[in-house]
């Protein structure tokens, strides 16, 4: 996902033009405006929408698997989301569901299913949410997006990816997360993330995603495939988003830790 996840993930800007970076900081957006505008474009479509997907996970030796999974969320009117995954392959993992509900000012929910143990359990602890994602370069903190939700910003000189002119945002983490930092490229035009860079607590690089491709869906541009690399383990995973729709009208009962054995 392009988060999920998988965090996966989401963010960009509306100025037309490229400017010189001394003018960029004293005009246009401020850092916050541009984060602010980021989380709300909803870079996957997470005002309700319901997708099929895939993780391509790559080895360092060179090995590849694929993880196949439907999803479906919803964002409330106070900009959070719910989400579900079911995975359908593998078959060692079809039948796995992952359930996330955002909180403001609160610890995000995260639920798993098992269908092997017929068990719904609750993701806790740092050490759990800092792991790995179904095997992928997204952890379980990376889908919440706490690290962007709540961070405070700075812009930093305007900056191109590619032909397309960003804006250049730092994110620092307010509480406790597996990022020092995280350094995103934002496209100024539809407020999309085209880069983004996040550094460990030593400042290290550790990871750095790229969005690939980006679709126009009922008039929306959507990022619908993401590369991600670990840069201390060579380890990436591309999300690949097969379908999209848009369901706004998905039900609330939906997104409860008793519907992820249905």
């Amino acid at each position: 996902m392009i988060s999920h996840a998988p965090r996966l993930a989401a963010f960009a800007l509306a100025v037309a033009a490229l400017v010189t970076p001394g003018a960029a900081r004293a005009e246009g957006p401020s850092a916050d405006e541009i984060a602010k505008k980021t989380l709300e474009h909803d870079t996957f479509g997470f005002e309700g929408s319901q997708i099929k997907a895939r993780l391509v996970l790559f080895e360092a030796d060179g090995r590849t698997q694929e993880r196949a999974f439907e999803g479906i969320s919803k964002k409330g009117a106070d900009n959070l989301i719910r989400s579900v995954i079911r995975f359908t392959g593998p078959a060692t993992i079809a039948g796995t569901s992952f359930l996330m509900v955002q909180h403001q000012g609160a610890p995000d929910e995260q639920h798993i299913y098992l269908p092997r143990m017929k068990t719904t359990r609750r993701i806790g602890g740092t050490g759990e949410r800092e792991g790995s994602f179904m095997g992928s370069d997204f952890s379980y903190a990376d889908l919440e997006r706490k690290d962007l939700r709540e961070a405070t910003y700075a812009r930093l000189p305007d900056e191109p990816v590619g032909k397309d002119p960003c804006f250049h945002l730092e994110a620092t983490p307010k509480t406790q997360s597996a990022y020092a930092k995280l350094s995103l490229w934002i496209r100024q035009r539809d407020f999309i993330p085209l880069r983004v860079q996040m550094f460990d607590k030593d400042g290290k690089l550790l990871k750095t995603t790229f969005t690939r491709r980006i679709k126009d869906v009922d008039g929306k541009p959507v990022v619908t495939e993401t590369h991600t690399e670990n840069a201390q383990t060579n380890h990436k995973t591309d999300l690949v988003i097969d379908e999209i729709q848009f369901k706004p009208d998905l039900s609330d009962a939906l997104f409860t830790p008793a519907a992820l054995s249905h």
